[in-house]
């Protein structure tokens, strides 16, 4: 549908395990390099684990296609089988007799079978696929099959590709011996972000025949967050992803189209919530706990704590109220009074007539010395005038520009430094206020 749009002459992200499109990450080609040395050094147990769509099926289609040519293999998809009945199964792979025939007749046709590609110099392989889901009577015919031998070399390989539950199991100590005869161990990883956006790369330029660029930078960023670098979830996402972007006439996926896919798919298998941290998950089966299991217990361990904080906190709280007096005791109180209304502000009272004799606020300072000094009775400013001593100590004021001997020549004031003080008449004078470069002096006016 969107193949010929995006110039490609198939589709890049089906979900078969094609060796075509199989990219060989870090971790990939670790696991692929320890299944050549494996069968090379005539190993006889060999197990391959990994999470659910990390590729262990395309690994190890890849495997068969780089065997030498003679080996005779014989491939388990389905191993959710009965001892007997996996017995039966491997006889049918490699064309054996199966009707009617006890487990011991199966055993010793198919050693004899063995024996006869031994000689022929015909290496022999089991793989079993999804081998966390037998039966631990199947796993121990699986480890019987071990033992059939020569003196220097084991007559079948087994290969055992699994989920990490694998791991889990053997552990146990039912199938100590098993876990003991396999010496070849590899764990398959996650992708990492740029590994991602290497696979998504790759597929499309095996799928095209050349590079094609069809998705953003942001967009195969988006594609490793959401998938958590697990390939088949990455090929669920690209493959949508494609469609949208045919849909929508868009010549390159973006990351608004990346994100609307993720909200669509169902099953939301996305991200590392659904895929446990590999960290974490490994450390715990390594001690043979599985981390869903772990994780429910870890939920219980939390509400449980929850719960006893919850009843100290009571325990403390209660006697505190049981000691409060009770509600009648406690005296009630005082009913909110109403605000009483604020009072009107005090109306302004005009300003009052400056009466006649007295010297006014005015801005101009000389104007005041010159009215102070003219009605002084010719004393001298130094001694009598209160104003004029006030002005000679004024910084602001010079003594030529603000005074001179002729402008007290008239003065009728005394040289009393004080504010009250008699005239030379003998009559009393009202002392008035002078406003001179910002102080506030007393002097005398004589009655008119």
């Amino acid at each position: 549908m969107y193949t010929e749009f995006y110039g490609l002459r198939e589709k890049p992200f089906s979900l078969s395990p094609d060796p075509r499109f199989l990219f060989l990450s870090d971790s990939h080609r670790e696991a692929l390099a320890h299944l050549l040395y494996g069968i090379e050094q005539g190993e006889g147990f060999i197990a391959i684990t990994g999470e659910v769509g990390t590729g262990k099926t395309t690994l190890c289609r890849t495997l068969l296609q780089r065997l030498e040519p003679g080996s005779e293999v014989a491939f388990l998809f389905n191993p959710q089988l009965s001892g007997m009945e996996l017995l039966q199964a491997i006889d049918a792979e490699f064309g054996l007799e199966t009707e009617g025939k006890t487990r011991r007749e199966l055993m010793d046709q198919l050693n004899r079978f063995l024996l006869t590609k031994r000689q022929e110099g015909r290496r022999v392989l089991l793989l079993i696929d999804e081998a966390q889901n037998l039966e631990r009577e199947a796993l121990e015919q699986v480890r019987l099959l071990s033992n059939l031998e020569t003196d220097t070399t084991k007559l079948i390989q087994i290969i055992l590709l699994a989920q990490p539950e694998l791991d889990a199991l053997l552990e146990s100590s039912e199938l100590r011996q098993l876990r003991q005869r396999i010496n070849v161990r590899w764990r398959l990883g996650a992708l990492s972000q740029a590994e991602t956006r290497d696979y998504v790369r790759h597929r499309l330029r095996v799928a095209a025949g050349s590079a094609r660029e069809i998705f953003s930078e942001l967009a195969l960023r988006e594609v490793h967050r959401g998938s958590g670098g697990i390939p088949r979830v990455i090929n669920r996402i690209c493959d949508r992803a494609l469609l949208a972007g045919f849909a929508a006439g868009a010549a390159e996926i973006g990351l608004g189209t990346v994100a609307e896919v993720q909200r669509e798919i169902d099953g939301r298998e996305l991200g590392p919530a659904a895929v446990p941290s590999a960290a974490l998950g490994e450390r715990l089966r390594r001690v043979g706990l599985d981390p869903r299991v772990a994780l429910g217990a870890l939920a219980v361990v939390a509400i449980s704590a929850g719960a006893i904080w919850w009843k100290a906190a009571s325990s403390v709280v209660a006697p505190e109220l049981a000691a409060a007096p009770p509600a009648a005791a406690r005296a009630p109180l005082p009913a909110p009074s109403a605000t009483p209304p604020l009072p009107p502000p005090p109306a302004v009272p005009a300003p009052a007539p400056v009466p006649a004799g007295s010297v006014s606020r005015r801005p101009s300072m000389r104007s005041e010395i010159s009215r102070c000094c003219s009605e002084a009775a010719g004393t001298s400013p130094s001694a009598s005038c209160q104003c004029c001593r006030a002005a000679a100590r004024s910084p602001a004021v010079t003594a030529a520009a603000a005074w001179s001997a002729s402008s007290c020549r008239r003065a009728r004031c005394t040289s009393a430094p004080h504010d009250g003080h008699a005239s030379a008449s003998g009559a009393s004078s009202v002392p008035h206020r002078a406003h001179v470069a910002g102080e506030v002096v007393e002097s005398n006016s004589g009655t008119p």
